[in-house]
């Protein structure tokens, strides 16, 4: 049996009564190159704790109170920041019910092999000290986001100039924080441009999820300028590269003619992930606005957005299945069993919507050479969704094609309408590889309301899946097996 690898600097701390099984345990962690430190008492073990925490505490539930100490009282446990495990005996199992109201790691039972059982709670232990430390970057790389806007906000706030053009760079800056809580980059760009009088054209340019080619968005306003899709014969894995910039802006200049500014949006990599064409309609405001300026604060900008759409989706607004859901919509049907009355207390009056996707499967189902990226959309939407709606709501996702959304029932009104608007206006094109493919599909999701039943909306979605199937079960099959990709057709 191999057993799992610690860090050399990782301690282990163990508050146990029997030296025997102090022996057994000490010798697993030594085949780790760990050595233990014993504690005879809870007296030493909390004060040795406060001058450093171990890695790992395994503490014998006999052992957890002495005199007037108590380990529930330890400042570290009060924080849950004490990785605790708990040992017992078939004699001290009744004990255990004083933990329950600990966080910690697990239980450890006496036995004479202690290596499988420490494996697994090591294994444990090095999944949540990696989320922990994933966790970490993702909050330092916030703040350092959070900082860089901050300190392009305040020197656009300190920088005054007599120029007409420096002023107007500030006001072109400061329509753009009118629409910081727009759901994409891009239609908060062509909503402060369209607005420029002195902006001739722009034309827009993004990496595709792949990497492979430059996309250009849809778009209905007059002064944008759509460039085709632009193959680059090799894959920009973090950034738009030298050579794809060339190629765009080649191209670029050929539609739109010369004397064209470009701004690169940078991602987190340092390298650009879209561009920024901009024709001005005179050879002053070419001259002498300042392009810089705006491409620094555009950068800060978009690194809010980006930040938002690649934020973890919260666990408490997602339902960790559909059983887990369908378990929550009954009890407003049959009422709480006694678990769920500890677990919700007292229920909300809710309303159940539901999003159906079929529209999108079977444009997928259609397209099917044509790769999906599943789980971007998936994130993305959501996000979207929460920036947009700002209501607060609960959702599930029943299979690929169908969500459920849980409201209270004084937002209900506000957000159907705002789902429904929300769900016909998302751009699905842009999470298929080849997005010229899907252009011409008309894609209009249902938003529907269900009843609180799982038996209702079991009903509702599995008839709607029906009736698809009964209405495309004659048609010819739309696409034949492809060969799956490898690294180098990349």
């Amino acid at each position: 049996m191999r057993l799992v690898v610690i860090d050399q600097k990782v301690s282990v701390a163990l508050l146990l009564s029997d030296i025997n099984e102090v022996k057994e345990i000490s010798s697993v962690f030594k085949k780790l190159g760990v050595i233990p430190h014993f504690y005879e008492d809870l007296k030493t073990f909390w004060s040795g704790t406060l001058e450093r925490m171990p890695a790992l505490c395994i503490v014998d539930v006999k052992k957890m109170s002495e005199g007037d100490l108590v380990l529930r009282n330890h400042p570290a446990v009060m924080a849950e920041e004490m990785p605790l495990l708990f040992y017992y005996t078939p004699n001290t199992e009744p004990l255990l019910v004083s933990t329950h109201h600990f966080y910690h790691l697990g239980v450890l039972k006496q036995s004479t092999n202690y290596e499988g059982p420490l494996k697994a709670i090591l294994k444990r232990l090095n999944k949540v000290s990696a989320l922990e430390q994933h966790y970490h970057m993702l909050k330092v790389t916030t703040v350092a986001q959070k900082e860089q806007i901050e300190r392009l906000e305040i020197a656009l706030r300190e920088e005054e100039r007599a120029d007409n053009y420096q002023s107007m760079v500030k006001n072109v800056c400061l329509e753009f924080e009118k629409y910081r809580f727009e759901t994409d980059f891009f239609r908060a760009l062509e909503k402060v441009f369209h607005g420029v009088d002195e902006i001739d054209e722009f034309a827009f340019l993004e990496l595709s999820f792949n990497g492979q080619k430059l996309i250009s968005p849809i778009s209905h306003v007059q002064k944008f300028r759509n460039i085709p899709s632009l193959w680059l014969g090799q894959a920009c894995i973090n950034g738009i590269e030298l050579f794809a910039q060339n190629m765009a802006t080649q191209v670029t200049v050929d539609i739109m003619g010369g004397d064209l500014v470009s701004l690169l949006i940078k991602g987190s990599e340092g390298k650009p992930e879209k561009m920024i064409f901009i024709k001005a309609k005179n050879e002053t405001f070419y001259n002498n606005f300042d392009w810089n300026l705006l491409e620094a604060y555009l950068n800060g900008f978009y690194a809010t957005f980006k930040n938002k759409l690649s934020t973890p989706i919260n666990t408490d607004r997602r339902f960790s299945s559909a059983f887990e859901a369908m378990s929550y919509i009954d009890q407003f049907l049959f009422g709480q069993t006694v678990s769920e009355v500890t677990a919700n207390k007292n229920l909300n009056d809710m309303r159940l919507v539901d999003l159906d996707l079929a529209s999108l499967i079977q444009v997928v189902l259609k397209k099917g050479g044509n790769r999906f990226f599943w789980n971007r959309f998936s994130t993305e939407f959501i996000n979207k969704l929460e920036i947009q709606s700002r209501t607060d709501f609960r959702f599930f996702e029943y299979g690929v094609g169908n969500i459920g959304f849980l409201v209270k029932a004084s937002d209900l009104d506000v957000f159907f309408d705002q789902l429904k608007d929300f769900a016909n206006r998302f751009q699905y094109w842009k999470y298929f590889e080849d997005t010229e493919g899907v252009l011409a599909q008309l894609i209009q999701p249902k938003v529907t309301m269900s009843p609180l039943s799982a038996h209702a909306y079991l009903s509702k979605v599995l008839k709607a899946e029906h009736e698809v199937r009964e209405n495309t079960k004659d048609q010819k099959k739309a696409w034949t097996f492809v060969e799956p990709k490898t690294s180098l057709d990349m």
